[in-house]
């Protein structure tokens, strides 16, 4: 400071530290105001522009709409089938449990099919030996018949002196002796025939399988328990679909 300026601040009436200090206040102003400029430019900067909204736009048409509701409630069955069993046995095998999904045709238990099986054998072997026997009676029918051909054609010969009456007679009740076993023999082929029928249709009734595509609601069989069918056929099983 020259002694000009010494001799106007002198006559003025101010203090040279005062001056100084208010120079430096306005100087840190001046810092603190560049400063906040500074850091709203920043911020500026900074910023993310706004998104530009954008809309896609396409032509009108016919089409389903697909509404799906949510609700409680009780669900019930269309139809209800109670699978029973109509040959007793032991049960060998459980396929199916209590809410299982089931198909038509699908296994649900089997029974232990050794006494069927055996009876099946049975009866195919009553069956040939029925069979067998209709072919020995029918030898016979054919002989006893052969034999009274010949007997006729010797008493036409012999103008009926040979062969004797009895022996005759006792030709004719031979032939039908033997047509009469030939008919007892075809009877018993039809019964051996409808044994083994039976036969076989118990060793299939012996697999029980689901008539419907449905659900179990109810399982009332355990394997190894014994079932008995008698006048009604026991229920093992509760289907719905």
């Amino acid at each position: 400071m020259d002694n000009t300026q010494s001799t106007m601040i002198t006559t003025l009436g101010l203090d040279p530290i005062t001056l100084r200090q208010q120079r430096r206040r306005r100087w840190w102003w001046w810092v603190l105001l560049l400063l906040l400029i500074g850091l709203g430019i920043a911020l500026w900067r900074a910023t993310p522009p706004a998104p530009t909204l954008s809309y896609k736009t396409a032509p009108a048409h016919r089409g389903d709409l697909v509404v799906t509701v949510t609700a409680t409630g009780n669900l019930r069955p269309t139809n209800v089938v109670d699978v029973g069993i109509e040959v007793s046995g032991t049960v060998a095998k459980v396929a199916v449990d209590f809410n299982d999904t089931v198909k038509r045709g699908e296994l649900l238990a089997q029974l232990d099919t050794t006494k069927l099986a055996t009876a099946v054998l049975k009866s195919q072997a009553a069956l040939a030996s029925a069979q067998a026997q209709v072919d020995q009676v029918q030898a016979t029918v054919i002989e006893t018949q052969a034999t009274l051909n010949r007997l006729e054609r010797m008493r036409k010969l012999t103008d009926g002196k040979l062969p004797t009456e009895q022996e005759l007679i006792g030709a004719q009740a031979a032939q039908r002796r033997a047509i009469a076993e030939e008919a007892n023999a075809k009877a018993a082929v039809i019964q051996a025939q409808a044994t083994l029928d039976g036969n076989l249709t118990d060793l299939t009734k012996a697999t029980i399988r689901s008539p419907i595509n449905g659900d179990v609601l109810k399982r009332a069989v355990e394997p190894g328990q014994t079932v008995a069918a008698s006048f009604q056929a026991p229920i093992l099983f509760t289907l719905a679909e």
